[in-house]
């Protein structure tokens, strides 16, 4: 919420507050007014003829008195249907701006991984992995991939590795070699090198869901691109080149959604894959063992939708504000979401 939306809000709040205390001086007048009133019937009737004058007047004031009590009440009414839609309208501006919130959180991330299938299938068409494939037993053409895939770790440190495969499965070079000691491992199985190995031209790319890699011992997101010969889109395919994430940023991503303090404090950013699974989330937890598929919010983002619900989440009153993935350029994205959860 703005500052002037906050100012305008306090403001109304204010106002209701002084309309209460309003309302409730004239009830506390009002009720004066009834018992004397009151007072004056008895002793009308106690003063007989002589005060039949004074129970004219009395009954007068007690006609007043219930007008001005019905006229209370209905302003009362009045002013809890006024601060109700204000309250509404609140709830609403709130869980609207949180879901532009996650939306652009995931819009990001989209945006980021957009650029790693640009990445990959760019990098697929460099010289030296070319010649390395091309001469998949030349240990000198190798070692000059690695140089290569070190430069480039060096300047594009989002990610966590760079592995080169020959046309087998097998793992020619990787850029960090004394980290990651992979040089000779068979990876025929990985749906990433199947998957990019059976690409139809050098446009195309392959993406496995977050998952645990077993190259990296962590959470990853792998892109692979076929390597053609002589570097060219309709070029023969000899081997894969794969570009391994790393799953921080997007730790970095749900952790820096642009709440306030006081919303941060009690607040949980996740993002979730397909099927409703936690994949990042701000307070650490759950990842890739979580299933948030049944919170309403979810399964509405999962259903492609943006907006935000308010429900019970663990037994509190809470606001779901959640967005889809809406893809960038070429990369549709995976199906993932993020949702902000609050108390409402």
């Amino acid at each position: 919420m703005s500052q002037s939306e906050t100012t305008r809000d306090n403001f109304s709040r204010e106002a209701i507050n002084k309309m209460r205390i309003g309302l409730s001086a004239i009830r506390e007048i009002n009720s004066s007014v009834k018992l004397l009133s009151l007072n004056a019937r008895i002793e009308a009737a106690r003063a007989g003829d002589a005060g039949r004058g004074f129970a004219v007047v009395s009954e007068e004031m007690k006609r007043l008195s219930d007008g001005i009590q019905l006229t209370a009440e209905k302003l009362d009414g009045e002013i809890s249907s006024t601060e109700q839609e204000m309250n509404e309208a609140e709830t609403s501006a709130r869980g609207n701006r949180l879901s532009d919130l996650a939306f652009n959180a995931i819009e990001i991330l989209d945006r980021n991984l957009y650029e790693r299938t640009a990445d990959v299938r760019w990098w697929a068409t460099e010289s030296a992995f070319v010649d390395a494939c091309a001469e998949s037993e030349n240990e000198e053409k190798a070692r000059l991939a690695v140089k290569r895939m070190d430069i480039i770790l060096k300047n594009y440190t989002i990610y966590k590795e760079l592995v080169m495969v020959d046309l087998n499965g097998r793992i020619l070079a990787n850029g960090r070699p004394e980290q990651f000691p992979l040089q000779g491992r068979d990876v025929s199985a990985e749906p990433w090198f199947r998957g990019a190995a059976a690409t139809a031209n050098g446009l195309e790319y392959f993406v496995a869901d977050i998952g645990p890699c077993s190259l990296t011992k962590d959470n990853a997101v792998i892109y692979a691109a076929a390597i053609r010969e002589g570097g060219m889109t309709t070029g023969r395919v000899t081997g894969v080149l794969a570009v391994i994430f790393d799953w921080s940023q997007a730790e970095y991503i749900v952790k820096n959604v642009r709440l306030s303090e006081a919303e941060r404090a009690g607040s949980r950013v996740i993002l979730f894959n397909g099927s409703g699974r936690v994949i990042a989330a701000s307070d650490g937890r759950g990842v890739l063992s979580e299933d948030v598929s049944l919170i309403g919010g979810i399964k509405r983002a999962l259903a492609g939708e943006k907006g935000f619900t308010i429900e019970s989440h663990h037994g509190k009153k809470t606001i779901i504000a959640y967005a889809c993935t809406p893809g960038y350029e070429t990369y549709r994205g995976l199906g993932w979401g993020c949702a902000i959860l609050i108390p409402a």
